[in-house]
């Protein structure tokens, strides 16, 4: 329960706010890593201050199951103290959310309470660091928001993904960048709790919308260490490569390029393409993994206030061998038992020709122990609520999306149409769609070069169908942000 601080907090700052969130949905390439992005107010004697009060309310209707619905608050307030004359910062940031009883008691173990976003209350000191910064390089110490590929914050709900570890990067000449960072601890968006785990290895947040539900033993993890280069080599192309060493998980590299081919046009065309590739490592806490997916985006701009993009994503079936069926689909995290098993992998067969108990076996599937379920991995076709990352199996996925803005910048509209197929040899037909649309309305003008301050609302709308359980649903996420 928040302490009567809290509380008060909380309600003075919605008392004066009244508010919520603007993190932009991408239907362009991921940005390179950055540790922290924390916009902050300044004054003359190196404090600086930022944050934001958001009010949510989100509702998810299925055609079978448990409807869904979660009303919450969220306040966040970050400081930052630069030494003067030094390149030297200490900074924090304290996170509380509290629903006000709005979802009634125990909201945490009731199944109507959509607790993604949650609908219980979160208090957390959230970001405590020590940064060093000069004119070519960043290092940073504590807890806090990392912002890569497959590690990210994750901000579409009421408190941001956070990790713990030490973080570094540095410029060269010519548009390269290099850098290394290691966490140790990771904070999922339900909790306020920085452990050990991982979201394929926790039983913390199964997805039934219950805090601690039973599932199988939870599997300790070091965490992860990234290595990762970028490098701009002129205003039309940029490449970047991120090597992750995820412990007794995954290696996952991911490889990225942008390409604008024709600068001088008006419509600013460019093609994109990416590639993961991930084998397991280490104690295979998650079983057996080998993926290889495949990425391309294609984008332009008809008019100054109009970006289009088609995208392709594929993670082709990868078939395995084994002598028992137990051991198809047998690592698939906290989803099932660590039986060193194909992750995600389904049984195919009998081998012709092989010896007798031999079977198929067909994985290929995603692993994203950062981002699963969650729908925020760096996939061109990620739509609101699913892609290939999210459902451990083998496929492919096309997207059209769209952003529409008004001259003065203040309506925003995103739309997406994607298609999935997930249909692997010997199981049953998975394909599902997805329509997307995001609108946000800023109250204040708009400078594109700074970042926002003031009120905004924005309100996401998902349209989802599939051939299995829960064969289609809808789902609307609307939030109010004051951000200072």
């Amino acid at each position: 329960m928040l302490s009567f601080l809290t509380r008060s907090f909380m309600g003075v700052s919605f008392f004066v706010c009244c508010v919520a969130s603007i993190a932009s949905a991408q239907t362009t390439p991921s940005p390179a890593p950055t540790p922290t992005a924390k916009p902050a107010s300044a004054s003359p004697y190196g404090f600086h201050y930022s944050g934001n009060a958001r009010i949510y309310y989100f509702t998810r209707t299925n055609r079978v199951g448990v409807n869904a619905s979660a009303f919450n608050t969220e306040a966040k307030i970050h400081v930052e103290y630069t030494f003067p004359g030094t390149p030297w910062t200490i900074g924090g940031t304290y996170f509380g959310a509290d629903p006000f009883g709005a979802n009634g008691n125990n909201p945490g173990f009731n199944k109507k309470i959509d607790n993604t976003l949650p609908g219980y209350g979160l208090s957390l000191a959230g970001e405590y660091y020590l940064q060093y910064k000069n004119k070519n390089t960043f290092a940073i110490s504590g807890r806090e928001q990392i912002n890569t590929p497959w590690a990210n914050p994750s901000d579409s709900r009421l408190v941001p993904v956070l990790f713990q570890g030490t973080a570094a990067s540095t410029t060269f000449g010519y548009g390269s960048t290099f850098g290394a960072m290691y966490m140790a601890r990771f904070r999922h968006r339900t909790s306020s709790a920085f452990e050990s785990n991982t979201l394929l290895t926790s039983c913390d947040d199964t997805g039934s919308g219950v805090p601690g539900d039973p599932c199988n033993p939870q599997f300790t993890s070091r965490g992860f260490l990234l290595l990762y280069g970028t490098q701009k080599f002129n205003k039309q192309l940029t490449f970047g490569a991120y090597d992750y060493q995820i412990y007794d998980i995954v290696n996952l590299w991911h490889l990225e390029s942008k390409f604008n081919y024709a600068p001088q046009s008006p419509l600013n065309p460019y093609v994109a393409m990416q590639y993961i590739a991930e084998s397991n490592t280490g104690a295979s806490d998650i079983g057996i993994v080998k993926n290889h997916t495949f990425g391309f985006q294609f984008g332009a701009s008809p008019t100054k206030y109009i970006d289009l993009a088609l995208s392709f994503n594929t993670s082709p079936t990868e078939t395995f061998t084994t002598s028992s069926s137990a051991l198809c689909g047998g690592g698939s995290g906290k989803f099932a038992p660590k039986l060193n098993g194909i992750f995600g992998g389904g049984v195919g067969g009998k081998v012709i020709g092989a010896p007798k108990g031999t079977i198929y076996c067909y994985g290929g599937g995603l692993a994203s122990p950062y981002t699963d379920s969650y729908a925020t991995d760096p996939l061109y076709t990620t739509t609101i609520t699913q892609g290939l990352a999210d459902v451990h199996k083998p496929g492919y996925g096309d997207k059209i999306g769209g952003t529409f803005q008004t001259p003065n910048h203040r309506f925003r509209l995103i739309l997406a149409q994607a298609w999935y197929n997930y249909t692997v040899p010997g199981s049953a037909t998975d394909r599902r769609r997805e329509f997307n649309a995001d609108l946000t309305y800023y109250f204040n003008p708009i400078d594109p070069s700074k970042p926002y301050h003031g009120l905004a609302i924005r309100h996401r709308y998902a349209d989802r169908v599939q051939l299995s359980s829960p064969f289609d649903f809808k789902y609307n996420r609307t939030q109010l942000e004051y951000t200072f």
